[in-house]
């Protein structure tokens, strides 16, 4: 039975090269030292492909549907089969692309790891790589051919032992990406991780279909009849059209899966990327317009004077009516005690430039929060529950204002919303981070302003009391700590602020200078 169908998925080599693109627009926005690993991986898998596609090329035998789904189209097989690169470099072009991409997806996998066993790793993954550059330097073609040129027990050996280390390296990260998906427990973490550990999975999966394709096939071109085993199984006469259909599907949904959590994962990056340029430039033009802060206390004092001016003809009375003096001197109060707390908001914005780590427990800076936040708000009504044991580096100081702010704003938001349930205050552990979280039960935050509300100035609230700098000194404090805040919300059903910070483990004094 003769196969007809001609439709055609996506080539793999198109599919790793619009993925090596996008990860070269990451690495140019992010400069990261994870950016230039994914680009490295996915510029290894191009190569690879890139060489096997030659070698198919110029050795011929497709045609029809087979030629479509590899190639696409035949002016791209005639350049490839075309070019002027001997069997030599052919077949170094796919070592190059094989025994690159293993280590490099193993260590992705390990500096992702939050499994605090895999500390020792992560602190030698450079012991990952001497394998696979020994391999690469013998199958350098000069050294393979005084290895092994006419010793088949040799080329026996090397073929088996790489294909061994190469499945294993692959299988070990696809196991370690895997496991660290499943031990999250935590929705907001797990929507983090998942997409880069889609992406990373599905090009392992790309290129287990093809790693079998071995470079001393290559080499032995026109040498050994039994090297045509080694690789290039998925253009065997012998295969059924529903095996080549499964092979090929496969080869597409990977790279698809592939390319769209790549863009997501490039999306994620790139998205934290600019609001943390955007957030800093907002700041930096508005620190050198005092004048916003001048008009906000100025609006302040001019209620102040009216309240003042109503009191002086309220005594001016014969008989002052007491309850309305009394009224306008809680009026006054108020307004002070705002305007201090304001003022001393944007005093630590600024002013804090130096930030001292050291251990502290979650109980002491979860005692600390709440006694701050009922300074402010006596009859507040506030839940813990947090591991009171379980340590962190911080500066206790700063940290406890910062939560203070959080939990303020829940108790004010739930009053806002006409409820007097407890805010909550929840911790939980996750892998090697510590995650606080604050929960309220107000009447929630739109979308369109979870996306402002961390910029400096932006208040959903009254701007004469509120000046929009609480949250930004809450970001500002917590990534100084090497953390992240994330937030979730609904109309309607309250919002869930999520303070993620690393797990105290070494128990080492440090001083961060943000």
């Amino acid at each position: 039975m003769r196969w007809k169908r001609k439709e055609a998925a996506p080539m793999p080599l198109l599919l790793v090269t619009l993925l090596f693109l996008a990860s070269v627009v990451l690495l140019v926005v992010r400069r990261g030292r994870e950016e230039l690993l994914v680009c490295a991986m996915f510029g290894s898998l191009v190569i690879y492909w890139l060489g096997i596609l030659m070698f198919i090329a110029k050795r011929g035998g497709t045609g029809g549907v087979l030629e479509a789904l590899l190639f696409v189209c035949a002016p791209l097989k005639n350049a490839l089969r075309g070019a002027s690169l001997t069997l030599e470099a052919q077949g170094f072009i796919v070592a190059v692309g094989r025994y690159l991409f293993p280590p490099l997806l193993l260590t992705l996998a390990v500096r992702n790891s939050m499994n605090p066993g895999m500390g020792p790793v992560r602190g030698r993954v450079l012991a990952l790589w001497p394998l696979p550059l020994l391999t690469l330097i013998i199958y350098e073609p000069a050294v393979f051919y005084a290895l092994a040129g006419g010793r088949p027990e040799v080329q026996w050996f090397l073929v088996n032992f790489s294909r061994i280390w190469v499945l294993c390296y692959v299988a070990a990260a696809v196991a370690l990406l895997l496991y660290e998906a499943f031990s999250i427990t935590m929705r907001i973490c797990r929507q983090q991780y998942i997409p880069q550990c889609a992406m990373l999975v599905s090009m392992a999966v790309l290129y287990a279909l093809y790693c079998p394709q071995d470079p001393a096939q290559i080499y032995l071109f026109y040498r050994s009849d039994y090297m045509w085993y080694l690789g290039l199984w998925y253009l065997q006469p012998r295969l059924s059209p529903l095996l080549y259909s499964l092979v090929f599907a496969a080869s597409a949904v990977s790279g698809a899966v592939g390319l769209w959590t790549m863009f997501r994962y490039a999306q994620l990056r790139i998205s934290e990327n600019m609001d943390e340029v955007s957030l800093r430039r907002r700041f930096d033009a508005a620190s050198m317009g005092a004048s916003v802060f001048a008009h906000s206390i100025k609006n302040q004092l001019l209620a102040n004077r009216v309240v003042f001016k109503r009191l002086d003809a309220a005594l001016a009375q014969p008989q002052p009516d007491m309850a309305k003096v009394q009224g306008y001197v809680d009026a006054l109060k108020e307004t002070n005690e705002n305007l201090l707390i304001r003022v001393g908001e944007l005093y630590q914005s600024v002013k804090s430039s130096t930030i001292t780590l050291v251990p502290v427990t979650l109980g002491e800076l979860a005692a600390d929060a709440v006694d701050r936040m009922h300074r402010k708000h006596p009859d507040a009504a506030v839940e813990i529950t947090v591991d009171e044991g379980c340590r962190v580096l911080a500066d206790r100081s700063h940290l406890a204002a910062a939560l203070s702010n959080l939990l303020s704003n829940g108790w004010e938001a739930t009053l806002a919303a006409g409820r007097t349930d407890p805010v909550q205050l929840i911790s939980h552990t996750e892998r090697l981070n510590i995650v606080l979280e604050v929960r309220d039960a107000g009447c929630g935050i739109s979308r369109a302003e979870t996306k402002r509300i961390f910029e400096p100035f932006y208040s959903s609230k009254n701007s004469n009391y509120n000046w929009g700098m609480g949250l930004y000194y809450v970001r500002s404090i917590v990534r100084s700590h090497l953390g992240s805040v994330r937030v979730e919300s609904e109309r309607g059903k309250g919002t869930r602020f999520f303070v993620i910070l690393p797990r105290f483990e070494h128990g080492k004094r440090k001083e961060k200078r943000p």
